[in-house]
């Protein structure tokens, strides 16, 4: 049975625990990361925001790894209402599969050691970790990430699996089409010229999260996403269905071409923010694994990135080098610990507050009122009358806008509207 050893073991090789395998492995730290997928088709639509590309210019800088820039958004409210924003910076679309690999290579080409395998079983030891693969291989470790999803095997072995009000639950098709071709606009009325640089994002009635069409290269990949136990799954399919069959004229396309996906995602309660975890001792959770998601998009690859980096600048901070493989001792299981510590403080400072509001503010945002309408069909029917409107919206949905003052900041341009 063959035994390795590193400083850092890193479970899953997605875009937080490939970016963090990058980052240490870039620093000189010895890293292994496993994954028995590699780049894979995560379900999810791949949306990779402004400030996102802004903060990791990594992202743009290779064109290898094919990806759509989208610069329009069209939302569509619980009444029809409609209005298309036009973004000031693009935001980029990713096949997950695709944006997967990209980060994965990176961290390869660091001098980060990849295991194509499953993580069977871990334990604790005096001074570290030893880690068990699906394959008989063993490892040993001082410090270990999780980074293996919201389903994440390493967070369920460590604290615990998230309870259902910290989830929602996602379906979507992937449809290949050709770049060029035209599409309706989601409620089967046909769109003038080419649309797949242009998102689609509809808020269904008395639902607590919304539908999206999202364009990626030779690929409209549509969703579905709401609060977990809140409609069933048929009921999710038959939103979804319909939803795309508006958006192709009334027809759905060919099976051939369809694939179907779904997926739960964390979207953490208000309650749940209060105690939330997620480093320990000689361990942390990075990404998705952590609950690291907008409660109110659920887009999480930014916070994979942020997360990712804020654990990185921990463990530099703190000192901790591994300049020897597996040179443990009890001062540096302190060091680690230390490490673990000032990386709770940063993700909490960094987003975890604003990540907080927006679950206070998740009810207010689906169901509740503002000038006497519904929220999100009063915030298009805003938008279509005031720039600035338009502004704030686009911001929110980008990430670049903080659901502290979202209400604040709307109140102040519907006041100019009015």
């Amino acid at each position: 049975m063959q035994t390795g050893q590193a400083d850092i073991a890193i479970i899953g090789a997605g875009p937080a625990g490939a970016h963090l395998a990058s980052r240490l492995a870039a620093e000189g730290r010895d890293v292994v990361l496993f994954d028995p997928k590699g780049a894979w088709e995560k379900p999810c639509g791949g949306g990779v925001p402004t400030r996102a590309i802004r903060e990791f210019a990594f992202l743009l800088e290779n064109s290898n790894y094919p990806r759509k820039l989208v610069r329009r958004i069209t939302m569509i409210s619980p009444l029809e209402r409609r209005v298309t924003l036009t973004l000031d910076e693009p935001f980029a679309v990713y096949s997950r599969q695709v944006l997967n690999g990209l980060v994965l290579d990176r961290a390869i080409e660091a001098g980060a050691r990849f295991v194509r395998d499953g993580v069977s079983d871990f334990t604790r030891e005096r001074d570290g970790w030893l880690i068990s693969t699906n394959q008989g291989e063993r490892w040993r470790a001082n410090f270990l990430v999780g980074a293996d999803g919201a389903a994440s095997f390493a967070r369920r072995r460590l604290i615990g699996i998230f309870p259902k009000q910290d989830l929602a639950l996602a379906f979507g098709y992937n449809i290949e089409c050709a770049d060029e071709s035209p599409a309706s606009n989601g409620n089967g009325s046909q769109r003038g010229g080419p649309s797949m640089d242009e998102v689609v994002v509809r808020f269904p009635r008395d639902f607590t999260g919304y539908l999206w069409a999202f364009p990626r290269p030779g690929v409209m990949n549509f969703g579905v996403a709401s609060k977990l136990g809140e409609r069933t799954s048929d009921e999710l399919r038959t939103l979804l269905t319909d939803f795309v069959r508006g958006y192709y004229n009334g027809h759905m396309p060919e099976a051939e071409r369809v694939t179907f996906f779904g997926a739960k995602i964390p979207t953490l309660d208000f309650a749940s923010w209060k105690e939330l975890r997620a480093s320990g001792d000689s361990w942390a959770l990075v990404g998705d694994a952590a609950g690291f998601a907008d409660p109110i998009t659920g887009e999480g690859i930014y916070y994979a990135f942020k997360s990712a980096d804020l654990l990185a600048d921990a463990l530099r901070d703190k000192g901790m080098r591994g300049d020897a493989p597996y040179a443990s001792s009890n001062g540096s299981r302190n060091g680690y610990n230390e490490a673990a510590a000032s990386y709770e403080g940063r993700w909490r400072e960094e987003f975890g507050r604003d990540l907080e509001h927006a679950s206070y503010r998740l009810p207010h945002f689906y169901h509740g009122r503002f000038f006497g309408r519904i929220f999100t069909d009063a915030m298009i029917m805003l938008a279509r009358h005031h720039r600035g409107v338009r502004t704030i919206l686009g911001r929110a949905l980008v990430g670049e806008q903080s659901y502290a003052t979202l209400k604040r900041d709307l109140l102040r341009r519907a006041w100019q509207v009015f």
